[in-house]
């Protein structure tokens, strides 16, 4: 309250339990009610609308309240008044100066009805203060019980002072109120909530555009628009009501001695206007963060526009509770929906007739809790979530993103993996082919749907479950123009990186398929060597076998088994590449992979164990002791190698997506038109 603002107590203390306000005692309340005034903000267009008006637009409110109150310490009565200037100034004949009374004069009078227009105009909530000591005399023939209210209705069309023959029904009251002392005024404002500054920077700094709707004009929004954060510098704005709706000279443009800020900006007017301007102009009414004198209608076609013609994904934020708030969130891609009504239907559904509650609390609502809870969920049907934000509930909003963020890149890391492992695969079978050895590998069929059907997508779903990097959420996302599938010189970038990572694996198994098959040939099939081949195997190695001719039609044990541990070192040395996928472009060494995606490290044990009781199963007792020591060295080394040239693709990347985000960030931050000028 204003009390507390200005320094008085209302705890207990000395005075009293009510504080400082102790020592007074209200009797009665006298409410004015100027119907000049009601029917002049009946006429009122929705964007003259005060913020603070707006709150009480639709209910009969009063311009003026005068208090009586009694000071219990010298037991004397006092008049206070709170209200309209307009009406207040009506009521006073003398001013407060500091230090002495004088008459309120005409020059007064204006200056203050001045101010308070020039304060309205600003989006201020103009108060006026007035006082009197009441005489005794009143007193003595008033009777007053605590806490009565008197209504007095002023249907002069003028401001001029009615002679008291005219208000014979109040006269009594109407010679109270009157012949008052002048205090001053206070112009007080709507504060934004204080976690919207806090939001606005956040999505700033992330790449996204905060875009304010106000259905108020430039010259209310504008002081608002400041509290919360967002530019109001020259060309920020563009009003969507159009000129031809209105007169030329509007005292509520942002209008000063030297230049009219609606007509000099050189801003579309209207969404038609807008339309015309994007395709005729430039792209700047996609760049600014404020729209004023929206309509619902006018908000949801402008959502409509930046879909259109934008390249970017349109998130909405609104209340649920209001169903023409529909429009806005079906038209948008995201849509938030905030029910601020879900706390107040908490309160008072647990007052019911049957626990005999306060009805006073649940009778001012016109609808059941429940009745409101239905309708906002139809209004919000659209929306992604809807939920009551409350006082701290806009700092979920950087989370919700955070999230979606992370789960894209998650998601695009594990399509990567699929894709290269798939070209492994690929790779693999086509070295076969290839191959200095004319025998060609058996794939087991097994093996082949394990790698495929098990591993490869087990691996990738696991992935989509990693969190996101520190910086996800300082950066400027790509936009997403479906007519650019790739920048300039990245399809072939990416498709170079993409093979030399899956080159690797395909030739490590290669490489160890040729010793498997040499060493299980001389070790499980030496008779078929030395009938074919026509060679003594004491004297030879594998690598000799291996280049046998006739070898072209052997099918037997050792080719099998050299095929499984062909496949085996592939799926190793995909699995350890999944890592070097997990973390994206960053250094692997630089995430604790068990902190980012625990169920990733879990399916990738599950993935190894699943192979190793594969291999056990298919390999006979003691065949192992057939391969000589650097295939081990082989088998083990390849896949850290595997990694190793990973990381360096990923480094050459980070170069180029570095880049790429200080060029989306120079876009995102400047206010110029892509195509300015035409």
């Amino acid at each position: 309250t204003l009390s507390s603002c200005i320094g008085f107590s209302q705890g207990p203390n000395s005075f009293g339990k009510n504080g400082d306000i102790s020592s007074f005692e209200e009797l009665k309340r006298i409410r004015v009610i100027a119907t000049r005034l009601v029917r002049r903000r009946m006429a009122l267009d929705r964007h003259q609308i005060s913020t603070e008006a707006s709150k009480s637009w639709g209910s009969l409110r009063p311009d003026s309240t005068s208090v009586i109150v009694k000071d219990k310490r010298s037991q004397g009565y006092q008049l206070l008044t709170v209200g309209d200037s307009r009406v207040v100034t009506d009521l006073c004949t003398d001013s407060w100066q500091g230090e002495s009374i004088t008459p309120l004069s005409p020059i007064d009078r204006r200056a203050i009805l001045e101010a308070n227009k020039t304060w309205s105009l600003a989006d201020l909530d103009v108060t006026a203060f007035s006082y009197t000591p009441v005489p005794s005399t009143y007193m003595d023939k008033s009777s007053l019980t605590s806490g009565s209210m008197t209504y007095l209705i002023d249907n002069r069309t003028s401001s001029e002072i009615p002679a008291a023959s005219q208000k014979d029904n109040g006269l009594e009251h109407w010679s109270l109120i009157k012949n008052q002392i002048f205090l001053g005024l206070l112009g007080s404002n709507v504060s934004p909530r204080k976690d919207t500054t806090a939001l606005i920077d956040d999505c700033t700094k992330c790449g996204i555009r905060f875009v304010y709707f106000s259905p108020r004009n430039m010259r209310r929004t504008k002081e608002l628009a400041s509290q919360m954060g967002i530019d109001v510098a020259w060309n920020c704005a563009i009003s969507l009501r159009s000129l031809d709706e209105g007169e030329e000279i509007d005292e509520h443009r942002m209008k000063s001695g030297y230049a009219d800020w609606d007509v000099n900006a050189r801003l579309p007017h209207g969404v038609e206007d807008v339309k015309r301007h994007l395709e005729e102009v430039d792209n700047v009414p996609l760049l600014v963060s404020i729209f004023t004198d929206v309509t619902k209608k006018s908000t949801s076609d402008m959502i409509s526009i930046f879909r259109s013609h934008g390249n970017d994904t349109i998130l909405s934020l609104g209340l649920s509770h209001i169903s023409q708030n529909y429009d806005a969130f079906s038209s948008s891609d995201l849509a938030i929906g905030d029910d601020v009504l879900l706390d107040d239907m908490e309160t008072i559904g647990e007052v019911t007739p049957q626990t005999g509650g306060n009805f006073s609390l649940y009778s001012k609502y016109s609808l059941h809790p429940k009745e409101i809870s239905f309708v906002s969920r139809i209004a919000s049907h659209s929306c992604v979530f809807n939920m009551a934000l409350g006082q701290t509930g806009l700092l979920n909003m950087e989370e919700i993103v955070g999230v979606g963020r992370a789960a894209l890149t998650a998601g695009t890391n594990a399509g990567h993996f699929v894709i290269g492992s798939s070209i492994s695969l690929s790779l693999t079978l086509f070295f076969c082919l290839l191959s200095i050895s004319p025998s060609m590998p058996l794939l087991p069929g097994t093996a082949v749907v394990l790698y495929v059907q098990i591993y490869i997508p087990l691996i990738a779903l696991s992935m989509t479950f990693s969190a996101g990097n520190n910086n996800s959420m300082t950066v400027v996302p790509p936009k997403n123009d479906e007519t650019i599938s790739f920048a300039p010189k990245e399809r072939g970038r990416i498709t170079a990186h993409m093979i030399v990572q899956a080159l690797l694996p395909a030739i490590a198994s290669q490489i160890v398929y040729l010793i498997a098959f040499g060493s299980f040939l001389l070790d499980l099939d030496p008779d078929v060597v030395e009938e074919l081949c026509d060679i003594d195997t004491i004297s030879v190695n594998w690598a000799f076998i291996v280049q046998c001719r006739d070898l072209t039609q052997y099918a037997g044990k050792a080719s099998l088994l050299a095929s499984s541990l062909m496949l085996a070192e592939l799926t190793l040395c995909t699995i350890l590449q999944s890592a070097n996928y997990l973390v994206g472009n960053d250094p692997i060494f630089s995430k604790n992979l068990l902190s980012k995606n625990i169920i990733w490290f879990l399916c990738v044990l599950v993935c190894i164990g699943l192979q190793i009781f594969y291999l056990n199963s298919v390999l006979e007792p003691g065949s192992l002791k057939a391969l000589p020591w650097y295939f081990y060295l082989v088998s083990f080394v390849s896949p850290i190698l595997c990694s190793a040239v990973c990381e360096l693709v990923k480094k050459r990347d980070k170069r180029f997506e570095v880049r790429a985000e200080t060029f989306r960030r120079l876009q995102f931050e400047t206010r110029l038109g892509m195509w300015s000028p035409k």
